[in-house]
């Protein structure tokens, strides 16, 4: 159930939005399916249920593997995840968290490790954007 309707509302602001968003697609550095995963651990810590299903039906759309979104609220403590995956979570996490730089600067040298700065780049505008759509998904829906 919506509470309002962004599209139709202001539908300026949603066309930019949404352009922000595909210009994501135009030339990837991150593979879907983890932008899949990032976008959905920054959903679950945002409480954006609309997002989180949206982002799992495409995780598995593009072949991901199903056990990866289920254990990703504890993917820390989850075998099966590999170390450029759990380095652009921790990235997520610290972004999303707003944690302290001291924090963030460490999750960036593990980053640097496993992408190019292209890729950080792009890694890091996936984060924001999503943390973008949560909050009007948030705001929007009641349950989704």
């Amino acid at each position: 159930m919506s509470r309002f309707d962004v599209p139709k509302s202001s539908p300026k602001i949603f066309e930019a939005m949404l352009g922000l968003a595909s210009s994501l697609e135009g030339n990837p550095q991150i593979p879907r399916v983890l932008r899949d995963l990032v976008e959905c651990r920054v959903s679950q810590i945002n409480g954006c249920s609309h997002c989180l299903r949206m982002h799992s039906k495409s995780h598995a759309d593009h072949g991901g593997d199903a056990i990866k979104v289920t254990m990703l609220a504890i993917w820390r403590a989850a075998k099966g995840y590999d170390e450029a995956e759990r380095a652009a979570l921790d990235w997520a996490e610290c972004l999303t968290e707003a944690v302290d730089q001291d924090r963030i600067s460490q999750s960036y040298r593990n980053l640097v490790d496993h992408f190019e700065k292209d890729a950080i780049s792009e890694l890091t505008c996936i984060i924001s954007t999503m943390n973008a759509w949560n909050r009007l998904g948030i705001a929007q829906h009641e349950f989704a």
